[in-house]
Parts: C-alpha cells; structure tokens; sequence
C-alpha cells in the first residue's frame, strides 16, 4: 500500500498530513451550502489543500505507516522517501500527479505546483453517509389577493361587549 491511501486515512483524523520533502495536505471544514441554480443540497465536507511550503517531516505519516506496516520508523522513511523522489520526477516530466482519493498535482507554466482536490470523497466524520440532495423547486401559492376579495365581500361590524361585574 503506498503513501496516498495512508495519507488518505490520516485526513480523516487530523487537519495538516506532512509528506516529508514534499509538502503537506491540509483539510479546511465547508460548511453546507445550498446550490441554488439546480436545487441541489451539500453536506457539510472538509476540503482539500495542498502547500508546497510545509515539508519538513513532523513524523505523523511515517510513524502511522511503520506502526500500521510493523517496520521500523527509519525503513519506512526511507520507502516514503523513494516515493516521493518518484513522484518529483513525474511532475518535473510535465505528468500530472494523481493521487488516488486525494487530488491532482502539476506544474503549471510558471513552475509552480497546482493541486486540484478529489471531490468525491469527504474526510469530515460527521457528514459520514450524507450525499449531495436534489430538491424539486418549492412553489408557492399567492393567497394575498384572495384575501382582499373576502374582505370587501364580507362586511365588519364591531359591536360592544357586554362586562360581567363580578
């Protein structure tokens, strides 16, 4: 199993995953929103980004993986480490770099890393179970001028009341 389906555990539990020398997977909560336009409710989702920036190993993913795979924490450095060479040599051959259930990286034409994320899967635990939902559109009925016409058919007459002294 390589680095990309661990990662993709790890973003279910935790909001940075680190990938030592090649930058880290960061996971921002979205709140439910409704599309407008087609009727179409979202759940709630936790998005995926990509940062260049943050590669230095903060142990999270190759301790999960060594613990996960009962190698030691330097073997399994070393395998991530290969693996991350290759997928540096991918992108720097112009191939786009796709992440099974994470998302799509490449260089664009300035040289730098664009990241688009895989939408179909959603890492927030509460939104478990919960799909998009397609609503047919609420139509409603405008009694306003109903209303009117009763109340010039139908006239008011206001009579005293009568107080019990008790």
């Amino acid at each position: 199993m390589g680095p990309e389906q661990y990662i993709q555990e790890l973003l279910y539990r935790y909001n940075c995953v680190v990938v030592p020398d090649f930058g880290a997977f960061l996971t921002q909560v979205k709140s439910a929103f409704i599309q407008k336009s087609t009727n179409t409710f979202h759940p709630p989702t936790k998005e995926i980004s990509y940062n260049e920036q943050l590669s230095t190993n903060d142990g999270l993913l190759v301790s999960y993986m060594s613990n996960a795979q009962g190698t030691s924490y330097e073997e399994m450095l070393e395998k991530v480490m290969d693996t991350v060479a290759g997928w540096k040599k991918e992108l720097q051959n112009g191939k786009r770099l796709e992440l099974a259930g994470i998302g799509k990286l490449w260089y664009n034409r300035e040289g730098k890393v664009q990241f688009r994320p895989e939408k179909k899967v959603n890492y927030l635990t509460t939104s478990f179970g919960l799909a998009a939902v397609v609503s047919p559109p609420v139509i409603r009925e405008v009694l306003k001028e109903e209303v009117e016409v009763l109340e010039e058919k139908i006239p008011f007459i206001i009579t005293p009341e009568e107080r019990n002294q008790g």
